[in-house]
């Protein structure tokens, strides 16, 4: 880095001076850019750009995300690596930001170089699956405040993300369900349809499609039953809306869409074909369709796996000891709460955010965060046919953040449950007000199944000792039935 030549009379941009070149696509990488005009750029894989003078220097680098190592630590390595040649620097952790939509983490710098002060910051992210974006802003101390925010501020704006690196374990390669058949249609156009095939047997049917672009949107337009009987329609050009299945139009949320069928306890699958259509705001292909079927006799009894994901700073989930018996004492609990609906828990799994993140994840904004804890969370389980909790200390809402008036809740419905990563995974849970209640986690565990799982329209208040009752479609008995269909369910 050059030594300064500012002067405190010497005038500095504002954002509105800064230029921009031509979008550049680094394929490779999984992103594209802007230059910014009348600085020196060089790529190869990454991107280095540094003012004529030498005073502010940026770094983007994109790439394939290694799931051994964690976003933060790969923040701090890429850092590192830039920073190695300076005399001294520090990361410090700054909270959260934004870029194209997608929370990253933040953080400070500040490094020495010949005696000079300097500031900077870095953000990283993961816009894709398996996928990272990295990008650093230094400059001298003097500069930062003045010039350099409003640089890295407007760099922001012009970064676009493509999906370059595929899952390592491919969808079509989850074959190890006996009771499931799993197919995935990838690249549909707007003008195609997604024809699924009931056969005899089949109990229930999950359609889960997602764009390449998450702020996308996808729009079911049509559902139609065999014999072409219609169960939906939907003409966002004209608003028509007619449906037996869903009070309201089925649109996406981050990119993604899903539908249970059947819709109803007196409503079984017909065999023959089911067909769906599509439309997208953009007119863009979806990425893909995840459709999977579920066959076979329900048995009385099922159960359903749990992956508790624990971002709580409590040091009782440190402990090996303290940690098994908090595990067996909310499965005793889980158990009494899951018996009236012949449902009890399986295999329970245990995952913390690595150090560096659980300030991040400790406490969550449920109108922001949803969507990145949930991929946060599917991008480290390994059962995948299971429900993912997620244990924090706090839920916020707002801007300001206030405490969140719900305990928990479900992140999308009913979820892409065989995959990767998506955002509708997991529902999150407030634990603090629990911690010496296990009974009552349990019976909100209970209710945000039948959200997530698509088994009811709107959150209920789960009464076990009404679980025979049968006096309307949101009955209890009613919600056992469908949720006994729900492929995130298997029988003993």
């Amino acid at each position: 880095m050059s030594e300064s030549t500012n002067t405190p009379n010497q005038k500095r941009p504002s954002e509105s001076d800064i230029q921009f070149g031509d979008e550049m696509l680094i394929e490779e990488a999984g992103f594209s850019f802007r230059p910014i005009l009348g600085f020196e750029l060089e790529v190869d894989g990454a991107v280095y750009m540094y003012s004529e003078d030498g005073i502010l220097e940026i770094s983007l680098i994109g790439g394939q995300l290694d799931n051994t190592i964690s976003i933060a630590e790969l923040n701090d390595e890429l850092a590192a690596d830039f920073m190695e040649n300076f005399d001294s620097f520090e990361l410090v952790e700054a909270g959260k930001d934004t870029i194209q939509g997608i929370t990253g983490f933040l953080s400070e710098i500040r490094f020495f170089n010949a005696e000079e002060e300097g500031l900077g910051c870095s953000l990283i992210c993961s816009p894709h699956i398996n996928q990272f974006f990295f990008v650093l802003v230094i400059t001298s101390a003097d500069y930062w405040t003045h010039w350099g925010k409003q640089i890295f501020s407007a760099l922001k704006s012009h970064i676009h993300f493509h999906p370059q690196f595929k899952p390592s374990t491919p969808l079509t390669e989850i074959d190890h369900y006996p009771d499931l058949t799993i197919e995935v249609y990838e690249s549909i156009a707007p003008e195609e349809d997604v024809v699924v095939t009931v056969e005899r047997g089949d109990v229930s049917l999950l359609l889960a499609a997602r764009m390449i672009n998450t702020q996308d949107e996808i729009i079911i337009s049509d559902i139609l039953a065999p014999g072409d009987l219609e169960l939906y329609h939907f003409d966002p050009a004209t608003g028509e809306f007619r449906s037996c299945i869903a009070e309201q139009p089925l649109t996406s949320d981050h990119g993604e869409i899903c539908v249970f069928l059947p819709s109803a306890n007196e409503q079984n699958l017909q065999i023959g074909d089911y067909r769906f259509s599509f439309t997208t705001q953009l007119g863009l292909p979806l990425q893909e369709a995840q459709v999977i079927i579920r066959r076979g006799r329900m048995p009385d009894k099922q159960l359903v796996d749990l992956n508790l994901w624990l971002a709580l700073k409590n040091e009782r989930f440190n402990d090996l000891d303290d940690l098994a018996r908090f595990i067996s004492d909310l499965r005793a609990a889980l158990v009494e709460q899951m018996k009236p609906i012949n449902l009890a828990p399986g295999i329970v799994e245990c995952y913390h955010p690595a150090p560096d993140e659980l300030d991040s994840f400790a406490c969550i904004n449920i109108d922001t965060d949803l969507a990145d804890c949930s991929y946060m969370i599917g991008e480290i389980v390994e059962n995948s046919r299971a429900l993912n909790i997620g244990l924090v200390d706090r839920l916020t809402q707002g801007d300001p953040p206030v405490d969140a008036q719900v305990k928990a809740i479900s992140c999308g419905s009913p979820g892409m449950i065989l995959s990767p990563a998506s955002p509708h995974a997991c529902i999150l849970v407030n634990y603090s007000p629990f911690e010496d209640d296990l009974t009552a986690l349990a019976k909100t565990i209970v209710e945000q199944l039948f959200v997530f799982s698509g088994s009811v329209k709107h959150p209920v208040s789960y009464q076990p000792q009404n679980a025979q009752s049968d006096q309307s479609l949101d009955s209890i008995r009613e919600m056992k039935i469908r949720l006994h269909r729900h492929p995130i369910l298997y029988s003993i």
